[in-house]
């Protein structure tokens, strides 16, 4: 995986943030989209008797926006998009009742890169096309109405780093697309131009740290009330 080579894992870094409070279960499906997800839903979601589920993070469409013609078929329109995030997160929000669910933005592409990445075959995803699923994502969140729902913008998070590294370009400049040229801060976030780097994933679960708030924010050594289990020194004993 490349966030291992690259020396930084995100479901790693958050279990290390909530290490004895929560247990971080990970569920990525390599090539997914929101349509196949919702196929598999109902296998996923822990039932109430197993599990306590607390917090739930939502990422999907960068597959979801590959375009129409792209040779892999994995593209679903903006307004399927949008009915399968809404569908997505509704049940999770009556299944499980989180106390927070996070929804997250797909993260932009590099053009130049990720053609280069794929040995100059014709493009599968363009930037300004991601553009439009991120704000669709933003628009979910919003029309949602639910307090427990808790948007991380991961798009406009990386973009406005690749802007400021371009700061030449004018506002209507779009970092990563071909029209704006190479950006080698994306590339820094981007290690195909498609897939986040260890940098990206930092970026991520810095985002994600932001919007929990307090929740889970670091307490000192000799304060560890939320711990599920207590300090070796005050554990019982056979």
């Amino acid at each position: 995986m490349n966030q291992l080579r690259d020396g930084f894992a995100f479901a790693a870094g958050l279990s290390t943030h909530v290490e004895r409070r929560l247990d971080v279960i990970n569920r990525g499906f390599s090539g997914y989209n929101s349509s196949h997800l919702l196929h598999i839903l109902e296998h996923i979601i822990p039932s109430t008797s197993a599990a306590k589920v607390d917090y739930i993070l939502v990422l999907l469409g960068s597959n979801d926006s590959c375009l129409p013609e792209s040779p892999t078929g994995q593209h679903i329109s903006l307004p399927e998009y949008q009915r399968n995030i809404t569908t997505i997160v509704n049940r999770f929000l009556n299944d499980t009742d989180p106390k927070k669910l996070f929804l997250v933005t797909p993260p932009p592409v590099n053009e130049i890169h990720l053609q280069e990445a794929s040995d100059g075959q014709t493009l599968t995803r363009h930037q300004s096309f991601t553009a439009k699923y991120a704000q669709v994502v933003r628009e979910v969140a919003e029309e949602l109405n639910d307090q427990r729902v808790v948007l991380v913008d991961l798009w406009s998070a990386i973009m406005q780093k690749a802007r400021l590294s371009t700061p030449d370009q004018g506002e209507d400049a779009l970092p990563g697309s071909k029209a704006s040229g190479d950006n080698e801060q994306l590339r820094e976030f981007l290690s195909d131009g498609l897939h986040l780097t260890g940098a990206g994933y930092k970026i991520f679960l810095n985002n994600v740290l932001k919007a929990m708030g307090d929740d889970w924010k670091d307490e000192s050594s000799d304060h560890k009330d939320s711990w599920v289990f207590p300090r070796w020194e005050d554990a019982p004993k056979c």
